[in-house]
C-alpha cells in the first residue's frame, strides 16, 4: 500500500488526469444523451481518423502469429513438394526397368537392395529375393543401366551380389566400337581397369564396354561402362584402359537377377583343360 500511495505522489498529475477522465466518462453515461450526442459523435469521428491514419503501422502480435503460421505452411508445402520429386523421379526409374524387363529374352527377377557390406575393397551387396524366387548362385545381376554383379550366395528368402567393383570380380569384355577383347577388374579406384590390351590397338575415350561372349558367367552385349581414359606405360607393350562403370553403385536401389546360370559342360571342359599335363583330347597310342 505504501509503494502504491508513494506512485501515485510521484505521478500526481497522471493520475488526476486518469481519474478526471474516468469521471468524465461516468457522467457522460448517465447524464443527457442528447445534449452530448455531438460531443460523442466528434469524439467517435476523431477515434476512428486515427485509427484510419494509423492503421499502416503494423501489429506485432499480429505479424508474429502471422509469420508463424507462414513458416508453418512453407514447411509442409516443402515436405510435399521433396514427396513429389521423389515420386517422379522413383516413377521414371520404375519405368525404365520395367520397359527393360520387358524387351529382355531371359527371364528376370526384380530385387531390392536391403543392405550393402565393404570389407577390405570388397564390396557386396544383400537383396530380397532368394531361393523361393528361384535365385541361384551364378546368376548375373544387372540394371536397365547396365552390369552390377553376380549372385554369390542365396538363403530362401535373400541373396549376396558381388558387385563389379569387388576385387575378386573378372569380367570377360569387349570395345563394342572395335569388338577388342580383355579382362576388366577393380583394384579399388575409382573405376574399373581392362588389361592385356596392346598399345597398337584402337581404343579411345568414350567407347562402350560390353560382356564378351568370351564369359561363361555373364550374357554377351550387357553394357559394362565407358573408357574415360587411356594411359601408355613406358616399359611395357600394353595400355592401361579405365572404364568408368554404367551403373551408380552408390544410389543402387533396385536390381534384376537374370535366371541364367553358367554352362556346366564348358564349365567342366575348361578346368580340365587347364590342369597341368592332361590334354584335352585323349591321345591315341601307336600300335
Amino acid at each position: 500500500m505504501r509503494r502504491l500511495l508513494e506512485f501515485l505522489f510521484r505521478f500526481k498529475e497522471y493520475a488526476a488526469l486518469c481519474g478526471f477522465t474516468c469521471i468524465s466518462l461516468i457522467m457522460m453515461n448517465f447524464g443527457n444523451t442528447t445534449e452530448l450526442g455531438g460531443y460523442r459523435s466528434i469524439v467517435v469521428g476523431g477515434i476512428g481518423w486515427m485509427q484510419s491514419a494509423f492503421s499502416w503501422i503494423p501489429n506485432p502480435i499480429a505479424l508474429k502469429n502471422e509469420n508463424a503460421a507462414l513458416r508453418e505452411l512453407n514447411l509442409q508445402l516443402s515436405d510435399e513438394r521433396a514427396k513429389i520429386r521423389q515420386s517422379i523421379i522413383e516413377n521414371a526409374k520404375l519405368r525404365k526397368m520395367l520397359e527393360f524387363k520387358k524387351a529382355s529374352t531371359i527371364p528376370l527377377v526384380s530385387a531390392d537392395i536391403v543392405g550393402k557390406t565393404t570389407t577390405e575393397a570388397r564390396n557386396y551387396a544383400t537383396i530380397n529375393r532368394g531361393k523361393e524366387d528361384g535365385v541361384e548362385v551364378g546368376m548375373p545381376v544387372v540394371t536397365d543401366a547396365g552390369l552390377v554383379g553376380l549372385i554369390v550366395g542365396t538363403s530362401d528368402d535373400y541373396s549376396v551380389v558381388r558387385l563389379l567393383v569387388n576385387r575378386e570380380s573378372r569380367i570377360a569384355g569387349k570395345i563394342q566400337r572395335s569388338r577388342i577383347d580383355g579382362i576388366l577388374i577393380w583394384d579399388g579406384e575409382d573405376a574399373l581397369t581392362m588389361k592385356n590390351i596392346p598399345k597398337s590397338y584402337d581404343v579411345q575415350v568414350g567407347d562402350e564396354v560390353l560382356t564378351s561372349s568370351y564369359s561363361n558367367r555373364y550374357p554377351s552385349n550387357i553394357k559394362i561402362g565407358t573408357v574415360m581414359e587411356t594411359r601408355d606405360d613406358g616399359t611395357s607393350l600394353f595400355r592401361r584402359i579405365l572404364v568408368k562403370p554404367a551403373v551408380n553403385f552408390i544410389t543402387l536401389e533396385q536390381v534384376f537377377v537374370m535366371k541364367l546360370l553358367p554352362n556346366p559342360e564348358r564349365i567342366l571342359l575348361e578346368r580340365e583343360s587347364n590342369k597341368v599335363g592332361k590334354p584335352m583330347i585323349p591321345q591315341v597310342k601307336d600300335r
